[in-house]
């Protein structure tokens, strides 16, 4: 089960915080979350992500749908197992060290 928080919006930017297991599920929420937020006019989100344990490491090409919303994503606070499948999968640029 995966828990989206909104943690704060400041015109086109939107940090969010993400919890739990992220599998098929959880994923289409989040995808329709960031529709969501697209249509809203956001540009640019920032997900903090020190709470995701687990991500099913076949979700490579649902996650590459996230790049078709026109979004500019970084992740936050990722586990070291979960920043590896994103570059593994060719999304090292969503992944946000500072």
């Amino acid at each position: 089960m995966i828990r989206i928080n909104t943690l704060n919006r400041c015109g086109k930017t939107l940090t969010l915080e993400l919890m739990g297991y992220i599998n098929k599920t959880e994923f289409d929420i989040l995808y329709d979350c960031l529709q969501s937020q697209v249509e809203e006019g956001v540009t640019e989100v920032r997900i903090v992500a020190n709470e995701v344990r687990s991500l099913n490491p076949l979700l490579g090409r649902d996650a590459l749908r996230l790049g078709q919303l026109g979004l500019t994503l970084r992740f936050q606070q990722l586990a070291p197992s979960i920043q590896r499948s994103l570059e593994i999968w060719g999304l090292e640029a969503w992944v946000d060290d500072e």
